[in-house]
């Protein structure tokens, strides 16, 4: 199987195949299999993945787990943002976080990376769940050890006056916020089994 990676899109081949009885009322009435689910970092079992499913209002999120045999298709998120033609070509091209997304696809960056949020959801299934005042959410899959300063012209492009932008950096052990670093000796680390304070987010030993 293609390899999943958090903030991923999954789909399933059927309803049955989302434990929706044990879900709150609104996913029954907003969601269905056509529609994609969030891959979350939550640790599952063996055979299954943790995934969330979004509702129209931004309160409306909530996880579960499916099993993996149930996917019939992966949408790795680096994949809405390796086209800047397609990105042109989008409906939503006049939206700021579309804008910020075209800035830096211009650059040919030493990671791969991807948007996630309301704005990858919006470009994954065409249906606009941007709020105009929202943030663009972008991750940065690293999976080999960087010091800050690498990072340093990937923020200068990204921060523009479209729209904020909150950029993650994922590592094999978990995530972090790239502004934190920034800021700090130390980051949070979101990881499988919980958060971890870390100078180091490639630390094998977490």
């Amino acid at each position: 199987m293609q390899i999943i990676n958090p903030h991923d899109f999954v789909w399933v081949g059927s309803n049955n195949d989302v434990p929706l009885d044990t879900l709150p009322e609104w996913v029954q009435t907003q969601w269905n299999s056509k529609l994609p689910l969030i891959v979350h970092r939550e640790k599952a079992g063996e055979s299954q993945l943790t995934v969330a499913i979004r509702g129209i209002k931004p309160h409306q999120r909530v996880t579960t787990q499916i099993s993996k045999s149930a996917i019939t298709h992966i949408m790795n998120v680096e994949s809405l943002v390796s086209n800047s033609i397609e990105l042109q070509r989008s409906m939503f091209i006049a939206l700021p976080p579309i804008q910020v997304l075209l800035l830096i696809s211009q650059h040919n960056w030493p990671w791969k990376w991807g948007v996630t949020g309301s704005c990858a959801y919006t470009l994954a299934t065409d249906i606009q769940s941007m709020l105009t005042d929202c943030d663009l959410d972008v991750v940065i899959r690293c999976p080999t050890r960087q010091q800050k300063e690498d990072f340093a012209q990937f923020a200068i492009k990204a921060n523009t006056p479209y729209c904020p932008i909150d950029i993650h950096v994922e590592t094999p052990k978990g995530g972090f916020s790239l502004a934190e670093w920034f800021k700090n000796d130390q980051v949070t680390l979101h990881t499988p089994t919980g958060d971890v304070m870390t100078a180091d987010p490639w630390d094998e030993s977490i």
